[in-house]
This record gives structure tokens, sequence and C-alpha cells, in this order.
């Protein structure tokens, strides 16, 4: 199920298969990071430092040859 799309990803709800448990997973096509490839890193890096119950947290990154996936507690 499409939760968002936007400009350069969209934003999927995924279930872990194991645990039941739902994740909202940003998927971004690596063509659209040509060039932006510090904004990504830099999304990262403070996703992994924040820890707030009103921002969503990220839990893994996954990669594959032509996207990029942020996986994300809902």
């Amino acid at each position: 199920m499409q939760l968002v799309s936007g400009a350069f990803s969209e934003v999927v709800m995924a279930k872990e298969k194991t645990t039941g448990k739902m994740f909202a997973i940003k998927c971004i096509p690596k063509k659209a990071l040509k060039g932006k490839e510090s904004s990504i890193e830099n999304e990262i890096a403070v996703l992994r430092r924040i820890k707030h119950e009103n921002i969503v947290a990220l839990e893994d990154i996954y990669e594959s040859p032509n996207h990029l996936y942020l996986v994300m507690q809902l």
C-alpha cells in the first residue's frame, strides 16, 4: 500500500512476515540521487541520531542495484 509519493521517492507500508509488525519503507531510485548524495546521507545521519516520540525512527537501510530503501517505524 502506497502511503506517500514525492518528487524523488515514494513511501509504502510493509509487514514483516515473522512478527507481523508494520513499517514504512521510503523507496528512493538511485537515478534520482545523482548529484544529491550528500542530501540523503544527511537525512540518514539525522534520522539515526533523533529519538523522539513524534518523529519516525529509522530501523534499517537496504540497497539494491537501482534503489535505496529506508525502513522506518510507523
